[in-house]
């Protein structure tokens, strides 16, 4: 995990996760990560294996700088990713639901990939860097 020259657009994050929970054995429900034996565990334990949609956002951020001082402006960008998530969720769903943690929670691995798969196409437009 290296920081790179420039904080990371939302986007990035957006892209970082979805690769992160892609694989179905990769995802989880009703807990933020899972270990090996399907245990709940924090989404930051070196022995989560599976995430849910929000604690893969929170991974994501990992790959750009150690959890323990992540930057403002990664922070940020993390936090336009989750509303972004949520946006597309609302919209997806018409409004059924509004936030990503229920969603996925009521849904399934492939709807997740399409509303990350969507979430990233409309960041296109709106990925400019973060700033703190």
């Amino acid at each position: 995990m290296t920081m790179p020259d420039t904080t990371p657009t939302p986007r990035d994050i957006l892209i970082e996760a979805r690769n992160l929970i892609a694989p179905p054995e990769r995802w989880t429900q009703r807990a933020y990560a899972r270990n090996a034996q399907g245990t709940a565990v924090t989404p930051r334990s070196p022995r989560a294996v599976s995430f849910c949609a929000t604690a893969a956002l929170y991974r994501a951020m990992d790959h750009y700088a150690d959890p323990a001082a992540q930057p403002a402006a990664l922070q940020q960008a993390c936090k336009r990713a989750r509303k972004m998530l949520d946006d597309t969720v609302a919209t997806l769903t018409e409004g059924h639901y509004t936030a990503i943690p229920t969603y996925n929670d009521a849904t399934n691995h492939g709807c997740i990939l399409h509303t990350f798969d969507i979430a990233i196409s409309d960041a296109g437009g709106r990925g400019a860097k973060a700033t703190a």
